[in-house]
């Protein structure tokens, strides 16, 4: 939970600082201070990234703030297809679920239960499951079921 935080609170700082030199650049292009026609539409560069940012990264995380404050988590059960290089991300079932990378996870292929955020995917337990053998059981079920009824 505290790698969630801080991880929310890099992501926050971050869009606070680029939107402090957008402020900083837009004062020079009003003061015609700018040398570079590049400088001149950089607080645009900026402000577009900016918004993809926040949309993509920062405000998903914001929202589920909500539910990481009263541990309300969507639960998940399948087989791990890959792990990212860095180890701060796998994929299940071609949904990429991001994870703390001091956190110890399972192997690829192995099958998993997960406790996730609604919006940004932060996982927040991993839990390996044991594969049963069901078959027999139902096979079972099944001739009890039909030995009753005669």
């Amino acid at each position: 939970m505290k790698y969630y935080i801080a991880n929310l609170a890099v992501h926050v700082l971050l869009v606070l600082m680029l939107t402090v030199v957008i402020i900083i650049f837009s004062n020079r292009n009003k003061k015609r201070l700018t040398r570079h026609v590049f400088s001149y539409f950089l607080p645009t560069i900026l402000a577009v990234a900016v918004a993809f940012y926040v949309y993509f990264i920062t405000g998903p995380r914001l929202l589920d703030l909500s539910d990481v404050a009263t541990q309300n988590y969507y639960s998940y059960t399948g087989q791990i297809d890959e792990i990212a290089l860095l180890n701060n991300s796998f994929t299940i079932d071609g949904v990429r679920y991001y994870i703390n990378p001091m956190r110890e996870l399972p192997h690829e292929g192995s099958k998993v239960r997960i406790r996730y955020t609604r919006f940004s995917n932060y996982v927040i337990s991993v839990e390996a499951v044991d594969e049963v053998d069901v078959t027999g059981a139902i096979n079972e079920e099944l001739e009890t079921a039909v030995s009753i009824s005669d």
